[in-house]
């Protein structure tokens, strides 16, 4: 799963990279808005934390373009789901991933987090073994 605070303008431009995310957002401030196409995003940065040997869909959207103006700020690596979505609640990162059963420990531990999109698993059209 994959973890975000729930600023909209994260949510609105991560949306177009993790089409099949389960994205999870910590709760943020009620009163901010989304941004409207040709204005100016509440944030120019994303803090995340990357996956050693491997590329995560959002920095494959940065290299494509689709996350411009925002910018990606890599903060380090881990190996670890649930330290990985524990970084977003605590702070430290703006979105993480993890699988769903860590996403559910988090919401029955009441951790401010909304679950969003999935982002890997198996069906028909999607599988990501060797």
């Amino acid at each position: 799963m994959l973890t975000i605070p729930l600023k909209r303008s994260y949510v609105t431009a991560l949306s177009f990279v993790l089409a099949s995310s389960l994205v999870v957002s910590a709760c943020g401030n009620k009163d901010q808005t989304v941004t409207a196409k040709g204005q100016t995003p509440e944030v120019s940065e994303l803090r995340y934390q990357g996956s050693v040997g491997s590329v995560t869909y959002p920095e494959l959207a940065e290299d494509l373009g689709y996350l411009a103006p925002l910018k990606l700020k890599f903060i380090g690596n881990t190996i670890s789901g649930p330290q990985d979505i524990q970084a977003v609640v605590t702070g430290d990162t703006d979105f993480g991933g993890a699988f769903n059963g860590a996403i559910v420990k988090l919401i029955a531990a009441k951790a401010p987090i909304k679950p969003v999109i999935s982002y890997y698993g198996v069906d028909d059209n999607t599988w990501t073994g060797y």
